[in-house]
């Protein structure tokens, strides 16, 4: 498996993709309830739940990747399919900060562009997407 780090290059790729999909499926249904239960179904109304999955699975993750022990005792599957699987599918918040926090430790600068451009660049997608939506809707309705 090219440019895979050292400690998964001995696990086969079936049980890792096997693993992470079980961790996706636990991690989107954790985000689901979530929303459950903050009663997210008015898209006008301040995002509670997303703010509260994407803060928490920012923590969760830091604290993940940076605790040995944790790191030491869980095999490197059970490992990835919870920060890649359970973390990484409950929220892709979390790897943007750490991200943000591993380039920091090298250059801040890059840091703080990398996160400029991901929340200007992700706001402009969405603006555009938006856009392109509500065209299409528009050119459905007219023949």
């Amino acid at each position: 498996m090219p440019n895979m780090p050292n400690c998964l290059k001995g696990i086969s790729r079936l049980k890792l993709y096997v693993a992470i999909g079980i961790g996706g499926v636990i991690g989107s249904s954790l985000r689901f309830l979530l929303s459950f239960l903050f009663g997210t179904n008015n898209f006008s109304a301040f995002p509670w739940a997303t703010l509260t999955v994407n803060v928490s699975g920012a923590f969760l993750l830091t604290f993940v990747l940076f605790t040995p022990f944790i790191k030491d005792k869980i095999s490197p599957t059970i490992f990835t399919a919870i920060t890649t699987g359970v973390i990484g599918s409950y929220t892709t918040f979390s790897t943007i900060t750490v991200e943000v926090i591993l380039v920091g430790k090298e250059n801040v600068f890059y840091a703080f562009l990398y996160l400029f451009l991901t929340i200007c660049g992700g706001l402009l997608c969405s603006f555009i997407g938006y856009k392109v939506a509500k065209s299409l809707k528009k050119e459905a309705i007219v023949p």
